[in-house]
């Protein structure tokens, strides 16, 4: 608790990272105590990008009854449940504890205050309030044997939680508070708003205007143990399910859907809440797992190591020296004077001793007399210059934040260069947003077993949906809803499913590199992108506004447009007719052509011959055109029509054959 005390204070600064007995001997002497916080600096910009890309769940059907209809509701649901507890902050809350702290604490459990059937809640604790299982290797709390969280709690906050008696009980008993029954916080101040008395900090509690105990110590302990339960095991998937405590409906309703119901000894979480002397609350706890979710940057084998860990020493250093510097230039600031004794007239030796520093002074000498020279200061040691120069760069190396990761750059770079160079000194953060990552892991798989134990009552939450421009409509969703034919409309309890963590840029920042690629497909490449995927990547502060605009647009018809898609249609419907005409004159070409060939069999070679010069390609076994067995074909009644053309139909009495140069008149 100590380390982590003094690693806050490195990091908060004004005065504090300088140790206190320290900082008295340093003035005591006349010598500035110089600080200069580089710490905050490089723990703002490793939050930046944290704040800068925050956490998307998206959940996917694993197994049992689960689809993607399903598992699309359940994203839904626990986006919303997380927002409502506002995880964002909270998530940025734990993550600076833990750079700073070495440790950040989450806290997941259901919450009754605004809702009978339960809500999500996530809190965050002070990392010098948990105390890990001290044995524990690991970075999963499922492997840890207990833990421990200590809060101090009002007699109305106990009274909300526990209960009354178990209030008046902790009061009644609130004398046998001693110094030495809770570990080794004794002397630590805790961290609040204002100053508290001493006996705040020496686990006793304080005295409120009555003389009466305002604030109690209560332990929370929470620790694994082994017990037979009552489980449901589905034979097709082997999956087991704890049954301990439900209504009897429930269980034979299982029962009659061939669920097996059995004992077993399976691992459960015990959870007791103490005070000295008293113990409120000792049950087993309704979740499945610790209601503690931990955040290490660095972990190593139960080992944990924040950012300013490494810092600590270099910056104690850097304000060494900076101060060192600084004493030396004050100090030789004035360098003095030299000349003869008695050689002015309008002051003494000594009036010139002491005003000889004044700004503006005006030295009359005795006549013969030689002028006064102003004794040059000594020029500060280059060592301590070179010292700071190198102790900030290695600042930079300890924290893994450089000048690159804080987005800083030459005049003349660009900004794409600045965020590139930016993105490539983050991977020095690699391990830090590792855990992260692990951390929203173990967050999403737990948030999901409460919502799938928990939300089991009909309820309807309104999700923000965004349209196709972009713009968020609130639209409710319904949960748990019986149907008439017997099913339930979005049920959360049925299903099992997996859960994919990843980051999304800032909406700003995402949003705007995406217009921008937009723009340079648009104007290099000539795609046309339709105005609602613009729209909905841009940020502009009318949005909904154009959007409803464009909706109204889309909706009225545009002579200009209505009449140019006409001209498409029907130029369309003509090339459509014109390639049937010419494939029906095709046929009927060649239904003439085999008239022909069948009256006059000889013209097969012949036409076999011209089609083969042409260039034409049989799709058939040659030849192009078979020649009839001789006496194979009937002997024709008539020569067929001189045209083949189907816009020249056989009409002997207005053909050429029988109209105005025949020798036959037309009837």
């Amino acid at each position: 608790m100590a380390t982590a005390t003094r690693l806050d204070d490195y990091y908060l600064g004004a005065g504090r990272q300088w140790d206190p007995n320290i900082r008295q001997e340093v003035e005591a002497d006349g010598r500035p105590a110089v600080e200069v916080n580089m710490c905050m600096q490089a723990v703002n910009a490793a939050v930046g990008y944290q704040i800068q890309n925050r956490v998307d769940m998206a959940y996917l059907p694993k197994g049992g009854q689960a689809d993607e209809q399903r598992a699309k509701v359940i994203s839904k649901v626990i986006k919303h449940a997380l927002g409502n507890t506002q995880y964002r902050f909270h998530e940025t809350d734990s993550f600076l504890d833990g750079l700073i702290q070495q440790r950040g604490y989450l806290d997941l459990r259901m919450n009754y205050d605004d809702n009978d059937e339960g809500e999500v809640s996530l809190t965050t604790f002070d990392p010098r309030d948990v105390l890990p299982d001290p044995d524990a290797t690991s970075y999963n709390p499922d492997s840890w044997a207990d833990c421990s969280i200590t809060r101090w709690l009002t007699h109305s906050q106990i009274e909300q939680n526990y209960g009354k008696d178990a209030a008046d009980e902790i009061r009644d008993s609130s004398m046998a508070y001693v110094h030495n029954n809770w570990g080794d916080e004794q002397g630590m101040m805790r961290d609040a708003f204002g100053n508290m008395p001493p006996s705040y900090a020496m686990n006793m509690g304080w005295y409120g205007e009555e003389g009466t105990w305002r604030r109690y110590r209560v332990v929370d302990r929470q620790s694994h143990e082994y017990q037979q339960t009552l489980v449901a095991k589905w034979p097709a998937t082997g999956d087991l399910r704890i049954i301990e405590g439900f209504e009897p409906e429930l269980i034979g309703w299982l029962i009659e859907q061939g669920v097996h119901v059995m004992r077993r000894r399976i691992r459960r979480v015990r959870w007791q809440v103490c005070a000295p002397e008293v113990c409120v609350y000792d049950k087993l706890s309704p979740y499945d797992h610790f209601t503690v979710i931990p955040y290490f940057p660095y972990f190593r084998r139960g080992k944990t190591v924040g950012m300013l860990d490494n810092a600590a020493q270099v910056q104690d250093l850097i304000n060494k020296f900076v101060s060192q510097y600084a004493h030396i230039v004050n100090a030789s600031a004035n360098g003095g004077w030299q000349g003869e004794a008695n050689s002015l007239e309008n002051m003494t030796d000594e009036e010139f001793t002491s005003r000889g520093g004044e700004t503006g002074l005006v030295l009359l000498r005795k006549p013969g007399t030689q002028p006064f020279q102003k004794i040059e200061p000594n020029q500060p040691p280059r060592g301590i210059e070179n010292m700071i120069d190198f102790l900030q760069r290695n600042m930079q190396t300890v924290t893994a934040v450089n000048e690159s990761a804080m987005g800083q750059g030459s005049a003349d770079m660009s900004g794409i260069a600045i965020q590139s160079r930016q993105f490539a000194a983050q991977q020095a953060l690699g391990i830090a947003l590792d855990n992260l990552s692990r951390t929203r892991q173990m967050l999403a798989e737990r948030t999901l077993k409460l919502v799938q134990r928990f939300y089991t009552a009909p309820r309807v939450i309104r999700i923000a949906e965004p349209d196709e421009y972009g713009v968020e409509r609130r639209i409710p969703l319904l949960l748990n809803m019986p149907q008439d034919d017997g099913t339930i409309l979005n049920d959360l309890t049925i299903g099992e499913y997996d859960v994919e963590v990843s980051e999304q840029p800032y909406a700003v920042t995402f949003d705007n590199g995406q217009l921008e690629q937009m723009e340079r497909i648009v104007s290099k490449m000539g795609v046309q992108i339709p105005p609602q995927f613009i729209l909905k990547a841009s940020t502009l502060a009318d949005k909904t506004e154009i959007a409803n605009a464009l909706r109204e647009a889309q909706g009225k018809a545009d002579p200009v447009a209505e009449a140019e898609a006409e001209l498409k249609r029907a130029q369309a419907r003509l090339a459509d007719n014109t390639a049937v005409g010419k494939a029906v004159e095709a046929q009927f070409s060649a239904l003439r052509t085999a008239e022909i060939i069948t009256a006059i069999p000889q013209t097969a070679e012949i036409a076999d011959a011209l089609l083969r010069s042409s260039g034409f390609k049989d799709q058939d076994a040659a030849p192009i055109v078979p020649q009839p067995a001789p006496g194979a074909l009937p002997e024709p009644e008539a020569l067929p029509p001189a045209s083949t053309h189907p816009l020249t139909p056989d009409n002997p009495e207005a053909g050429i054959t029988a109209g105005m140069q025949s020798q036959q008149p037309i009837q």
